[in-house]
C-alpha cells in the first residue's frame, strides 16, 4: 500500500543510532591499546540506550487517514525488534569482555545490572527529557543539571524512578528470555549430537 507519507522516517535514524553500539563493540579487540578499548566500551554504553529506545516510538501511534493503525504498529514494532536484537548482541559482547577481563561471575552480574539500569535511565533521558547521546559532549552542563534534577527534584524523581525501574526490569527480562532460549537450543542441539 502506497501512502506517500514520511511520518515514520525518524525510525531509520533511530535504527542507525541503535546500530552504533553494536558496530562499536563488535570492533573491540583484545590486542588494542587500553585507551582504545576503554573508549569503545564507554561509547558503546553511552549509545546503548538508543537500541531499546525505539520501543518508545510506540508513543507516536495515532489513527491516521493515510494508513491503518495496525500498519503503523507493525512498522514500529519491526524497527523496535531489530533495535532489541542490536541491544542484546551488544550486551552479550560487553558481558563476554567483562568475563575475559575479570573472570568473575559476580562482577559480570553487576556489570549486567549496571548496563540494564543505565540503558533504562538513558531511555528516560531521551524520551522524557528529550536528550540525545551526543548532548553529554556538546551540552554537558545543561545535561548534568537536568540529570541531577531528574533524580533529586521532588517534582521529577517519581517519574524518573518509575520509568527507569520499569525499563530496567523490561530489558533484563527480555535479555534473560533470549539467553534462556539460546541455552535451550544449545542443550537440544547437544542432545541430538
Amino acid at each position: 500500500m502506497k501512502t506517500d507519507q514520511w511520518s515514520y522516517a525518524f525510525l531509520i535514524w533511530n535504527l542507525f543510532l541503535a546500530f552504533i553500539p553494536y558496530i562499536l563493540i563488535k570492533n573491540y579487540k583484545d590486542n588494542q591499546h587500553k585507551i582504545v578499548q576503554a573508549a569503545i566500551i564507554g561509547t558503546t554504553i553511552l549509545f546503548l540506550p538508543n537500541a531499546p529506545y525505539i520501543i518508545t516510538d510506540l508513543f507516536h501511534l495515532r489513527e491516521r487517514i493515510a494508513a491503518p493503525m495496525w500498519l503503523d504498529l507493525i512498522l514500529i514494532l519491526s524497527f523496535a525488534f531489530l533495535g532489541m536484537v542490536f541491544f542484546i548482541l551488544s550486551v552479550n559482547r560487553l558481558l563476554a569482555i567483562s568475563n575475559a577481563l575479570f573472570n568473575s561471575r559476580w562482577i559480570t552480574s553487576g556489570i549486567k545490572f549496571f548496563i540494564m539500569l543505565s540503558s533504562a535511565y538513558g531511555i528516560y533521558l531521551g524520551r522524557y527529557l528529550r536528550f540525545n547521546s551526543w548532548d553529554i559532549v556538546f551540552n554537558p552542563f545543561h545535561f548534568a543539571k537536568k540529570m541531577l534534577l531528574s533524580v533529586f527534584d521532588a517534582d521529577c524523581y517519581k517519574e524518573t524512578f518509575a520509568v527507569t525501574i520499569t525499563f530496567t526490569i523490561f530489558l533484563y527480562l527480555i535479555f534473560e528470555i533470549v539467553a534462556s532460549l539460546k541455552n535451550t537450543v544449545n542443550t537440544q542441539t547437544n542432545d541430538l549430537s
